[in-house]
């Protein structure tokens, strides 16, 4: 496996890549993965660069806390953020277990996410980032809060645009 940033190049892989949700599917398709203004986007490849296996996007931004102080509302900024956007692997090669680590199965989705989030945390020394947070669909709800120790937001966050 490779993971790279997804350029012009793999335009011909994006048609055959499917997880199931359309809306992740045709992110990758309709170019908005190469658009920049959108964040940017690392593709999972195999071995012989002729299938994208899987894919995230991410993009900075900031979270706000929201305040209310008698009928007006304000937002005081706490820190910058990485979002990701998609992380998704081609319904092929979902639930496909690469390792075990004491006690605790590794799957191909747990790559991916693991290469997001180092890339991240290089990117922390080069900006300041406070958050990651992470959209998520509810059949992937489960990859990062229960196993990955995301959290839901607080009501009064707020990421801002």
């Amino acid at each position: 496996m490779i993971i790279e940033k997804y350029t012009r190049e793999y335009e011909n892989l994006r048609d055959s890549f499917k997880c199931g949700n359309n809306i992740i599917d045709n992110f990758l398709r309709e170019g908005n993965a190469l658009d920049e203004n959108q964040g940017i986007t690392y593709v999972m490849l195999s071995d012989k660069r002729d299938v994208i296996i899987g894919y995230y996007n991410i993009e900075v931004g900031r979270i706000d806390q929201r305040e209310e102080v008698g009928n007006n509302i304000f937002y005081r900024p706490m820190g910058g953020t990485v979002n990701i956007n998609y992380l998704a692997i081609h319904r092929d090669f979902q639930g496909i277990k690469v390792a075990t680590v004491d006690d605790k199965n590794i799957y191909l989705g747990d790559i991916l996410l693991n290469d997001c989030e180092r890339r991240i945390l290089s990117l922390r020394k080069q900006v300041g980032i406070t958050f990651i947070t992470l959209y998520s669909t509810n059949e992937g709800y489960h990859l990062y809060k229960g196993r990955n120790s995301y959290e839901d937001f607080e009501d009064d966050m707020s990421t801002f645009v």
